[in-house]
C-alpha cells in the first residue's frame, strides 16, 4: 500500500514537473495608442535586448494574434465568440504555438490557455534564422482538415488561403507588439521536420511562418 502511494505521489509530482501550462489573462480593453500611432511605431529587428515579457503582456499577444471575442449577433441580439480576424468558412484552420526557453506551448483560444507540448528549448532547430536573444517566437500552424471545402481538392491553394488568413493574425501581432513596446519580425525560412517534432503536429498540420518578438531596449 506504502509502494503504491509514493508511486502514486511521484506520478503527481511527475506531472506537474513537466506540464507547465501558462494560464493566460484577460486583454486590456485599451493600449494607449490608435491604430495609426501603432502602425508609426512598429518596428522590425533583428537584435533584441534579453528580457522576459510579462504575461499579462503575451496574453495580450496572442489574443491578437489568433483569440477570440466576444460580438453580439446582429439578427438575434445573442453573444457568440469571434475571431479577432476573419477566416474564409465557418471555422478557424490556422493554430498559434509559443516557443520560449522552457518550451513549446499551443494556444488554445476557447479556454484561453498556452498548454506546453514540450519542455524542449526549439527555436534553434526550428529555424537557423534564430535569434537567441528574442524574448520568445510565435509559430503559425493550419489544419488542412479545417480548410473550407472548395480548396480542399486543391493543397497549393489550401495552402495560399491558410498563409494570407494567418498574415491577418501576424499583422495583429506586430500591431500589439509595437503597443506594448516590443518589435518583431515575421520570418518564413523554417525547417518543416524540426517543427512537426517540436511542436508535436499531427499528420494533417502543417507550419506556415514564424514571428520573433523581443525588446530592443
Amino acid at each position: 500500500m506504502k509502494k503504491s502511494f509514493l508511486a502514486l505521489v511521484l506520478t503527481m509530482s511527475a506531472t506537474v514537473l513537466f506540464s507547465q501550462d501558462i494560464g493566460l489573462s484577460k486583454p486590456p480593453a485599451k493600449l494607449g495608442l490608435d491604430v495609426l500611432d501603432a502602425v508609426r511605431a512598429r518596428v522590425a529587428a533583428r537584435a533584441f535586448v534579453k528580457r522576459d515579457v510579462p504575461v499579462a503582456d503575451l496574453s495580450t499577444i496572442v489574443w491578437a494574434g489568433n483569440g477570440l471575442k466576444a460580438t453580439t449577433d446582429a439578427v438575434s441580439a445573442a453573444s457568440k465568440a469571434g475571431g479577432t480576424y476573419p477566416v474564409s468558412g465557418d471555422v478557424n484552420y490556422v493554430n498559434l504555438f509559443v516557443m520560449t526557453a522552457k518550451g513549446v506551448y499551443r494556444y488554445l483560444p476557447e479556454i484561453n490557455l498556452l498548454k506546453q507540448v514540450s519542455t524542449k528549448d526549439a527555436r534553434g532547430s526550428v529555424t537557423s534564422e534564430n535569434i537567441a536573444t528574442s524574448a520568445f517566437m510565435v509559430l503559425f500552424t493550419y489544419d488542412s482538415t479545417r480548410l473550407p471545402v472548395f480548396v480542399k481538392g486543391n493543397p497549393a491553394a489550401g495552402r495560399e488561403m491558410a498563409m494570407g488568413t494567418a498574415s491577418y493574425g501576424a499583422e495583429n501581432i506586430g500591431l500589439v507588439a509595437a503597443g506594448l513596446k516590443l518589435a518583431s519580425i515575421v520570418m518564413y525560412n523554417l525547417n518543416p521536420a524540426a517543427v512537426v517534432e517540436a511542436a508535436k503536429l499531427p499528420k494533417e498540420e502543417m507550419p506556415l511562418f514564424i514571428m520573433q518578438l523581443g525588446y530592443t531596449q
